[in-house]
């Protein structure tokens, strides 16, 4: 039989239960957010807006676009008059139009679908399956032109997704760690760290994902801008969540996760671009975090840059509200207290 034990050690039992339980209530609440977010938003595609060009002159192409529209525009796609091929292959090449499709007037010569498989390979298999069933009632063949297509080591298109997923994550758990184990780390040392940190994490993620596995291709500079746009992304996740720990405390592992990965994540337009996304994640999309970066990669690895300045403006003024929100001297203070804090549990402990 056990001698009792005395009342400190009943105290600090009690103490450490209530720790464990409260620790405990992050996986449970990252399964609630994973399963309404992530699972929500990726279980099913939900097409809207969807740009397919159909190419040749008004009068000639009327019927059959109106077929489309009465057919296709409830299945979210958006169809429009284009005047010839060329024309065509430049708006989807530019991003103006998702797809395209030449009709043929011959059944015994095959009809074409223009794509960009680096756009989004389920908007360029949801063109295809939309061209395909038009050919099939003509008869005819089709064939598949796809002007931007992804690398051969991504052919299920899920490259920028995970280079994103991993930056996101590595990020959070930098400044999440470092908040840890070093609560009273100068400014000074505390931020060249996790700036190191955000340049080693898309840097190794090149290293193993792109010259070892082939799933990032491109020119020595397009692969070091789009290190230097990840690098920069993930930088601005340890900015906010340093932010976060100031003003919250504790409370900001879960704030953080709640805003970097159950609504960052579902709205980057990767894996699902924007017009694949359900209407919530489509609205998050046109201005959230990693939205931005998401489009700014793709663009540099698979459009040569199309419009990726603004991409970086976006996430520049991202980093230069972070900055200034840490700067303040509010900021500064309540830093200062967090600090106090940990250091009296400490010597209390």
């Amino acid at each position: 039989m056990s001698a009792p034990q005395p009342p400190a050690a009943r105290e600090e039992q009690r103490a450490e239960s209530k720790a464990a339980l409260g620790i405990l209530l992050v996986p449970i609440f990252f399964v609630i957010g994973f399963s309404a977010c992530i699972i929500g938003a990726y279980h099913k595609p939900d097409p809207n807006n969807i740009k397919f060009g159909v190419v040749g002159p008004s009068a000639l192409t009327a019927p059959l676009r109106a077929g489309l529209e009465k057919q296709a525009t409830p299945l979210g796609f958006e169809i429009s008059q284009i005047d010839s091929v060329p024309q065509a292959v430049h708006d989807v090449r530019q991003r103006h139009l998702n797809a395209a499709f030449v009709p043929t007037a011959d059944p015994k010569r095959p009809a074409t679908v223009i794509v960009a498989g680096g756009g989004g390979r389920l908007v360029a298999t949801a063109a295809e399956t939309l061209a395909r069933a038009v050919t099939s009632a003509q008869g005819a063949q089709l064939v598949v032109h796809d002007v931007r297509p992804l690398t051969s080591g991504d052919e299920i298109g899920l490259g920028v997704f995970m280079l994103m997923v991993v930056c996101t994550i590595c990020g959070y758990l930098a400044a999440s760690l470092l908040y840890t184990a070093a609560p009273n780390l100068a400014p000074s040392r505390r931020y060249p760290m996790l700036a190191a940190v955000s340049i080693l994490v898309p840097t190794i993620a090149y290293l193993i994902g792109g010259l070892g596995y082939g799933v990032y291709v491109g020119s020595a500079g397009t692969i070091f801008a789009v290190i230097g746009v990840a690098a920069l992304y993930t930088f601005v996740i340890c900015l906010v969540t340093r932010l976060f720990q100031v003003l919250l405390g504790p409370p900001a592992l879960f704030v953080a996760l709640a805003v970097f990965v159950f609504l960052n994540i579902p709205s980057l337009g990767a894996s699902y671009t924007a017009t694949m996304l359900p209407p919530f994640w489509r609205f998050l999309n046109h201005f959230w975090l990693g939205a931005e970066t998401t489009n700014a990669e793709r663009n540099l690895l698979y459009f040569g840059g199309l419009d990726v300045g603004a991409d970086l403006l976006r996430l520049m003024a991202w980093t230069l509200v972070a900055v200034a929100l840490l700067a303040l001297p509010v900021s500064r203070k309540l830093a200062r207290q967090r600090e106090r804090q940990v250091v009296a549990r400490a010597v209390g402990s």
